[in-house]
């Protein structure tokens, strides 16, 4: 009798991952962020083998390889935006950015200049200082906590702010 009355006071609140679950999804977040950054890389090198050899890049193995990736990288955040908050997992999108420059540098012998580079630093920290001030994520379940939401005048700052550019 105990359980089921613990069970059905459980029902309507949202659960937290663990911290297996949180690890994983964050995991996933990361390769499948790698393997995004690394698909135009993989693409344009099968282009430009395929240009070389006067052949069209649809025969050329390496872009292939980088349009599979894609679908695998893009599989692999979908399944990290299931396993863990959001707030977590979109800030890791941004590390593909880097690590496809980082890429495109050795792959197709392209100059990342200092401004690049700091870029890419950016992009770094930002990502991981998003992570570690990520505020708990909170579940919006009836209408009238949504129009709270929207109506809250920092929501309604941004939405403008957002309007006008």
């Amino acid at each position: 009798m105990r359980m089921a009355v613990g069970a059905a006071a459980g029902e309507g609140a949202a659960q937290s991952p663990g911290p297996a679950a949180v690890s994983l999804g964050l995991s996933v977040a990361v390769v499948s962020s790698l393997v995004n950054g690394s698909t135009f890389v993989l693409q344009k090198k099968g282009i430009v083998r395929a240009r070389g050899r006067g052949t069209s890049y649809l025969t050329d193995i390496v872009w292939w390889s980088g349009t599979i990736a894609m679908a695998l990288g893009q599989i692999g955040n979908f399944l990290a935006y299931t396993a863990v908050p959001t707030v977590l997992v979109t800030p890791l999108g941004a590390l593909g950015v880097p690590f496809g420059s980082i890429l495109a540098s050795y792959l197709l012998k392209e100059k990342l200049n200092i401004l690049g580079k700091l870029g890419c630093l950016l992009s770094c920290a930002g990502s991981v200082v998003l992570i570690i001030h990520s505020p708990k994520s909170e579940s919006v379940t009836t209408q009238a906590e949504l129009e709270e939401k929207l109506t809250n005048p920092g929501s309604l700052f941004f939405h403008s702010f957002i309007m006008i550019f």
